[in-house]
């Protein structure tokens, strides 16, 4: 996510964007959507000229309850819609040949010194400076570190493929985790040793308080939910406890993996 809102503004997080007509067609047509790319940017451009939100917008181009067969499934869906909703709003279309808006130019705050913790606990001050370096990361820097934290923790990876996450808060759970590792990545470096999946099974149920384990990463991910909440009116306490058990159990375990 990496977005920390300041009032009532918010960057959705972790999203790679629009892929494409072709690919967001296909998408939409497996998850039970009888709509194609260029109808839904139609379907936007009347709603953004009415002021309709697009947490009201997108779950109306679902006769039902979207389908997936996966979540890395349902994260390219929502990436690609939230993409074309932001392609309408700066006043461009479906195709994917017309030129994409520049994105804002901004200073990019360094990222935390590596290695830089001692103990096992993430510092409030380490905290604040690796969310605002990850929301700053360019799009592909973001992927690549991504990539990283698949190959350095396979297990995770595969544990956040099986448990059970909600339709609503699924995407921002898969984010929570990818920025919780990477704050441990960058703050224990080579102190940070391999999770194993077993470790998170026995976990997912019960987990610790994260307020007891990690209390300054327990802050950010609060104040994160706490946006998604007042964004998307199906996140609720079943859902939102849904999620926080997830980065509860992955915050354990992570803490666990650094060596003393």
């Amino acid at each position: 996510m990496a977005s920390r809102r300041r009032g009532k503004e918010r960057k959705e997080p972790g999203l790679s964007g629009y892929e494409g007509p072709e690919v967001l067609s296909e998408l939409l047509s497996q998850a039970g959507s009888p709509h194609a790319a260029r109808e839904v940017a139609d379907h936007f451009r009347a709603a953004q000229g009415a002021g309709e939100p697009r947490s009201d917008v997108i779950p109306s181009i679902f006769p039902e309850e979207p389908r997936f067969a996966s979540p890395e499934e349902a994260r390219r869906l929502y990436a690609n819609l939230f993409g074309l909703w932001e392609r309408v709003a700066a006043g461009l279309g479906a195709e994917a040949e017309e030129p994409a808006p520049p994105e804002p130019v901004r200073d990019a705050p360094p990222p935390p010194e590596r290695g830089s913790v001692d103990g096992q606990v993430l510092p409030p001050g380490f905290v604040e400076s690796a969310w605002r370096w990850l929301a700053a990361l360019p799009e592909r820097e973001t992927a690549r570190l991504r990539d990283r934290f698949q190959n350095a923790q396979p297990d995770i990876d595969a544990w956040l493929s099986e448990v059970e996450l909600p339709e609503t808060g699924g995407l921002a759970a898969h984010d929570l985790v990818f920025e919780t590792w990477a704050m441990f990545d960058r703050a224990f470096d080579d102190r940070l040793g391999d999770v194993e999946w077993r470790e998170l099974r026995e976990l997912e149920s019960e987990p610790p308080a994260l307020e007891s384990v990690q209390p300054a990463l327990a802050a950010y991910v609060t104040e994160q939910l706490d946006n998604l909440e007042d964004e998307e009116p199906e996140f609720g306490p079943a859902q939102r406890a849904q999620v926080e058990r997830v980065i509860a159990a992955v915050g354990a375990v992570l803490t666990r993996a650094v060596a003393t």
